[in-house]
């Protein structure tokens, strides 16, 4: 027979509601015995039958200690030998069978309650053992003595099987919170891994757009220097050396933002229109590249807003200048419904969409993508022979979608 089941779907059978319980069952029935033998009167005392009826309880209580084993196979088999043993032993001390019987048979009930998952087996159980019971007791008292003993035999009876389904339900209840708190500790784990996996990719995110925006940029402007020097022209030389001069304190202060977990804009009511208009015009000058802007943001922004669509226009210019040869740079920023539309678009040599990620240094498309999906936008690329263009849109939060 199969057992109960928990939460987990393994059996939940007797033994490991009874393991708790294998002591006090063992005093129960040690107490059970000397109230029968205090019911005996001191003729009737006979060695041989006190004798094996001490062997049948030694039986009884092995069995019962050992019913973890007994019980995996044929429980019906350990029911039937147990019920042998009591009413066995109530014959040979008839004066105290009547305590004995209403003692321990109630016991054993309770334990196919814990044993069987079928209510069908139970009740067989149960008509067993009532039926021993009443041969039993008729066979040695008459039949006042069965009227009164099965009232109590059955009261016996429904006390035990309501504590032995309470001991259960207290064990399921057990099990499914150790159960609850393992699964906690694996999801406490998993959020502490996600944690730690999205804090590297902002802080990558963040050395990108500072420092290695940065240093590229310097160098562009080094080499620029280099060609001016190398066609003698010291004084337009001398004006970039300057602007490399200013680049590199900027780039210094942004990395130090970054080393204390600041960001670029600090100040919740930024202007990002001022903000992006001053970047625009230091790419202007760096790059050379023509830009064209047509910007009409609401206003305010969200700090959250500014920061991530100020660092991605950042990055498109940054890959504009190294990777596209383009002469020119259309930056498009509207209100589209309850949603920003940001486009960037440039007339140099495209690529692959489709190796973003793949190329091992190249992760500022890839960063886009992460600050894209940051703030619930979607991310858009088309690229060919004629130029690229990025399409972003980003949901308003409720104040912004309510600025006219």
């Amino acid at each position: 027979m199969t057992g109960m089941k928990d939460l987990q779907g393994s059996p939940l059978r007797m033994p490991a509601a009874v393991r708790m319980t294998r002591w006090p069952l063992m005093g129960w029935i040690a107490l059970v015995c000397i109230g029968t033998l205090i019911l005996l009167s001191v003729k009737d005392l006979q060695f041989i039958p006190l004798l094996f009826f001490g062997g049948l309880m030694l039986l009884h209580a092995s069995l019962l200690w050992h019913s973890e084993t007994l019980t995996n196979k044929r429980p019906w088999l350990y029911f039937l030998v147990q019920a042998l043993l009591i009413n066995g032993a109530a014959y040979l001390v008839p004066d105290g069978s009547p305590v004995f019987l209403v003692a321990l048979n109630p016991v054993m009930i309770g334990q196919s309650v814990a044993v069987y998952r079928k209510k069908r087996y139970i009740i067989v159980t149960f008509v067993v053992y009532y039926l021993m019971f009443s041969c039993t007791a008729a066979y040695i008292g008459d039949a006042h003595l069965l009227a009164l003993l099965l009232p109590l035999y059955l009261l016996m009876t429904l006390v035990v099987m309501a504590t032995t389904q309470l001991a259960i339900r207290q064990l399921q209840a057990q099990r499914r919170t150790q159960s609850f708190l393992a699964e906690l500790e694996i999801a406490h784990l998993r959020v502490e891994e996600l944690t730690i996996s999205n804090e590297r990719q902002r802080m990558a995110r963040d050395l990108h757009d500072t420092l290695a925006q940065g240093l590229a940029g310097l160098i562009m402007q080094l080499e620029a220097v280099d060609a001016h020097l190398s066609a003698d022209n010291p004084r337009r030389a001398q004006e970039i050396v300057h602007q490399s001069m200013e680049r590199a304190r900027r780039t210094m202060a942004e990395a130090r933002q970054v080393i204390d977990n600041l960001r670029a804009i600090s100040a919740s009511h930024a202007d990002f229109v001022q903000i992006l208009n001053e970047e625009i015009e230091r790419y202007r000058q760096e790059s050379g590249i023509r830009v064209h802007i047509e910007l009409d943001p609401p206003n305010p922004l969200s700090k959250l807003l500014t920061e991530h669509c100020l660092h991605i226009v950042r990055e498109c210019l940054a890959n504009v200048s190294k990777h596209t040869q383009a002469d020119q740079v259309w930056i498009l920023m509207k209100r589209a419904g309850s949603a920003i539309r940001l486009e960037i678009r440039d007339d140099g040599q495209g690529f692959d969409p489709a190796q973003i990620g793949k190329q091992p240094g190249h992760y500022g498309l890839l960063g886009i993508q992460e600050r894209v999906r940051i703030i619930g936008g979607s991310f858009e690329v088309q690229s060919d022979s004629k130029g690229t263009m990025i399409r972003i849109q980003v949901p308003l939060g409720k104040g912004e979608a309510n600025e006219a």
